[in-house]
Parts: C-alpha cells; sequence; structure tokens
C-alpha cells in the first residue's frame, strides 16, 4: 500500500516537474521567439541604414556627374586618326576636344582647343569651352581671364549663363573652405519590412513555433529623408593637402510598424592627404542609430582611405576601417547589448571608366565582428559590383549586385544547436532623371533636381530557418546639392 503511493507520488512529482518543465519551455518559446524576431527585423533595419546612406550618396555623385557630362556629350566621338586626316577642320577639332573630356583626358582637351584658337580666336563657344577645361585643370586665374573677357562679347543668353555660372564657381573655388549641403526625400515600399522567415517557423531552443500576428510578414511603406553638409579646407600647402569632415542625419517612418521607424545619425572628421597620383585620407568616425525613438547604437572609430590613380580611365583603392559599436537594450530588441563589441573591415577594389559614359566598381570586403557573446561574432565576406551608364540629358542607370557570406563563432542555445551562417544577394537597380526632363520650362531653382525610380530584391539563406527569408523594394525620390 505505501510502496503503491510512494509510487504514484513519486509519479505525481515527475508530472509535476515535467508539467512545470512543459510551462518553462513554453515561456521561453513564447518570449524568446518575439524576442529574436524582433532581433532580426532591428538587425536587418539597422543594416539598411547603412545601406540607404552609401545609396544616397552614390545616387548624389551619379547625378552630379550626369549633369556635369551633359556639357560635353554633344556629337559622336572623334578618333586623333581622323584629325590627322583633316588637321584644318575647326568643328573636327572641336568634338576631338570634347571626346577626349568625355574620356578624362582634360589636359589634352585644353592641347586641342589652343590649337584650334591659334586659328580662329574669335570662336566664343570655342573660348568657353577652353575656360572651362582651364577649370578642370585647377587654372583658376587663366579659366577667369578668358571669362570676363568674353563678357564684353555680345553673347547669346544661354552662353551669357554658362559662363556666369563658371565664374561663381572660380569664385567659390577660391574659397579656402567649401561646404556642400545634400538632401535626399524618398517614399519607399517593402514586401517584407519585418524580415520575416521565409519557412514561416520560429525556433527557440530548437522547437519550431509558426510566425503569427506581428511576426508574420509584414509588408510596409516607409518615408525616408537624408541631409548631408560637408566641407574641404585647403591647407594652404604646396601640396594639395585638404581638411575635410561631414554630417549625415537620415530619418526613416513606417507608416504601420512604428518599431521599425529608425534615426541614424554619422559624422567624419580627418584629412585628404595629396601624394599624386595617390591620396591617403585618415577620418574619425562617430555613428548613432535610434530605432523606435530609442537609442539602440553608438559607435566610434577610425577609418584610413587609399585612392591610387593608375591612368585617365584607372584606379585602385583601399580602406581599413576599426571601430567599437555600443548597443543598448531596447523595447524591440531586448538581447542588443549582446552585440556589443570591436569590428573591423578591410575593403580593396578597383574603379574603371569603360567608355565615358559607363563605369565599373569592383569592391571586395572582409569584415571581423567580436562581439560580447560568441554568437554574435562572425567574420563576413562580401563582394559587390556597381555599373554605372551616363544617359544623355542628364539620365543615369545604377545598377549593382551584392553577394555576402557571414559565419558566426558559436551557437546560440537559446534558438539552435547549429551555428549560424549566412548566404545574401542583392540585386539593385536606380534610374535618374533630372527635373527638366520631366518638367519642361523647369526654372533655374529647380534644374538641379533629380527624380530617382529604384527597385530591389533581397534574398538571405541561413543554416537557421529564422534568418532565411526574402525582401522586395520600391522606392521614388528626389535629390539636390548646393555648394557654397
Amino acid at each position: 500500500m505505501f510502496r503503491v503511493s510512494g509510487l504514484r507520488l513519486r509519479a505525481f512529482g515527475r508530472a509535476r516537474c515535467e508539467f512545470r518543465y512543459a510551462w518553462v519551455v513554453a515561456g521561453a518559446i513564447l518570449f524568446a521567439v518575439p524576442a529574436h524576431g524582433q532581433q532580426t527585423g532591428a538587425e536587418s533595419r539597422e543594416s539598411d541604414a547603412r545601406e540607404s546612406i552609401e545609396t544616397r550618396r552614390d545616387v548624389e555623385r551619379t547625378a552630379q556627374e550626369a549633369l556635369d557630362l551633359e556639357a560635353f556629350s554633344k556629337g559622336p566621338p572623334v578618333t586623333y586618326q581622323q584629325v590627322l586626316e583633316d588637321p584644318d577642320n575647326i568643328e573636327l577639332n572641336v568634338r576631338y576636344a570634347l571626346t577626349q573630356i568625355r574620356e578624362g583626358n582634360v589636359r589634352g582637351a585644353g592641347a586641342t582647343l589652343e590649337r584650334v584658337l591659334l586659328i580662329r580666336p574669335d570662336l566664343a563657344v570655342v573660348r568657353v569651352l577652353f575656360a572651362i577645361v582651364l577649370f578642370r585643370l585647377d587654372n583658376l586665374d587663366e579659366a577667369e581671364r578668358e571669362l570676363l573677357a568674353l563678357q564684353a562679347l555680345d553673347l547669346e543668353p544661354e552662353l551669357r549663363r554658362q559662363i556666369d555660372q563658371y565664374l561663381d564657381q572660380i569664385a567659390s573655388r577660391r574659397q579656402r573652405t567649401i561646404f556642400t549641403f545634400a538632401m535626399n526625400f524618398a517614399t519607399q515600399y517593402d514586401w517584407n519590412r519585418n524580415a520575416s522567415p521565409k519557412s514561416e517557423l520560429r525556433l527557440a531552443a530548437d522547437l519550431p513555433t509558426r510566425t503569427v500576428g506581428s511576426s508574420s510578414r509584414q509588408d510596409d511603406l516607409a518615408m525616408n529623408g537624408l541631409a548631408q553638409l560637408s566641407f574641404e579646407h585647403d591647407l594652404g600647402l604646396q601640396k594639395q593637402h585638404k581638411m575635410l569632415g561631414g554630417l549625415v542625419f537620415y530619418q526613416g517612418e513606417q507608416v504601420q510598424q512604428d518599431d521599425l521607424d529608425l534615426r541614424a545619425i554619422t559624422a567624419d572628421w580627418g584629412y585628404e592627404l595629396d601624394f599624386a597620383p595617390s591620396t591617403v585620407t585618415p577620418r574619425l568616425l562617430y555613428e548613432r542609430v535610434d530605432l523606435s525613438r530609442e537609442k539602440y547604437l553608438t559607435a566610434v572609430g577610425l577609418t584610413v582611405d587609399w585612392v591610387h590613380a593608375l591612368s585617365n580611365t584607372w584606379s585602385v583603392f583601399a580602406a581599413g576601417t576599426a571601430k567599437y559599436q555600443s548597443y543598448n537594450n531596447i523595447t524591440s530588441s531586448l538581447t542588443a547589448t549582446e552585440r556589443s563589441g570591436r569590428e573591423y573591415e578591410a575593403e580593396v577594389g578597383t574603379s574603371q571608366i569603360l567608355t565615358p559614359r559607363q563605369r565599373l566598381r569592383v569592391t571586395y570586403t572582409h569584415t571581423r565582428n567580436i562581439a560580447a557573446r560568441s554568437y554574435n561574432s562572425y567574420e563576413g565576406k562580401e563582394i559587390d559590383v556597381t555599373h554605372t551608364l551616363l544617359f544623355g540629358g542628364g539620365d543615369f542607370l545604377l545598377t549593382s549586385l551584392t553577394v555576402n557570406h557571414d559565419l558566426y563563432d558559436d551557437r546560440d542555445p537559446s534558438i539552435s544547436a547549429q551555428t549560424r551562417h549566412d548566404w545574401g544577394g542583392r540585386a539593385r537597380i536606380t534610374y535618374g532623371i533630372p527635373w527638366g526632363g520631366i518638367f519642361t520650362n523647369a526654372g533655374e531653382f529647380w534644374e538641379p533636381f533629380t527624380f530617382t525610380f529604384g527597385g530591389e530584391a533581397y534574398r538571405q539563406v541561413s543554416s537557421i530557418t529564422n534568418y532565411t527569408y526574402n525582401n522586395y523594394r520600391l522606392s521614388i525620390g528626389l535629390n539636390r546639392r548646393w555648394t557654397f
């Protein structure tokens, strides 16, 4: 009797332990799955901030290049052989100079135009073009002398406006300190804004649960704004050494998922050292990222960039970055502090002008992240290929393909006994068109504005189903920059 009762008591004790254990596991799943679901969204949103800032910078630079090229894009290309066959043909020589400018051989274009002006010094259009070439060669005194002499002539309004613009630029270039302000506003649609797993399953201690409610795939619209203020200060030395710095403010407001609202501030300060044909740029860095109005990340570090021009059309570059990242736990990411630690990044690449209208850039980046918890530490490798195509009228097309692989140091027992490693691929396309290409008779203020239309597809495959997801993005933006 007592034995039977003892057996029953022990069985009941085991049942109570199993029942309590089941509740502990269930509780762990209930709390861990949302936490790690939110962590995935926070992680992807933080990465988006850096991607968006770099993409906007690429768009702003390319838009300016497209507008600059438009001034020299008239007429078909001319070869040196054609000039030799008809050396006294003024029109042919001018078109050859334009071809040289488009190919990056500005010095050669200056020699060609000088030869033309020896024969026909009365050609105002050629003299304006020669002044522009002198300006690009930083021969500001000669460029200004040419332009001021031209102002005294009876010229067409369009040509006179162009002369005034370059005289203003010469005045700005003579300033030892030059400021540039750029802005971008964009509307963005994401098919999977919260990076919900493709399998619709999440693991917690290797136990799968279905994604439901806010952890299931959520599409969303966002309004994004970016403002960038940068400066260059000529140190007044024989070499063109400069002090430079910048401040970038980025704000992303989600329409529905307020926990993924993002604010990012980045700042840098350093020097650009001229060792022609190389430049070396050491800079101090600062980053701050807020998610859903809460302070999420601060980082400080140092980066050194090196660029070497192999020719007028081909350059190689490298960069090294070291920074310390400090994360804070927030409502939507309860374990963020476990990601705090050091990050080192090395980058090498090449940029080549394939034709006057096409540029190809290839970059390899190696990242080593050492976090507070080993399962958040990883080694990353990334290859990025970006192609730039400039059309007539200031239009441009930016396309890029990025492939990355991240291998984590250890397994996270709260999620899975497997060690996480991710493969990712991103394809992006952006088309830009100046305001005047859409609206005729645009005023002088509106002419420098550029519209952008973009699309992106992202695919990540992970050894852990939580991190395997797809996202598709569409965006429309408006860009403009000022120099003063």
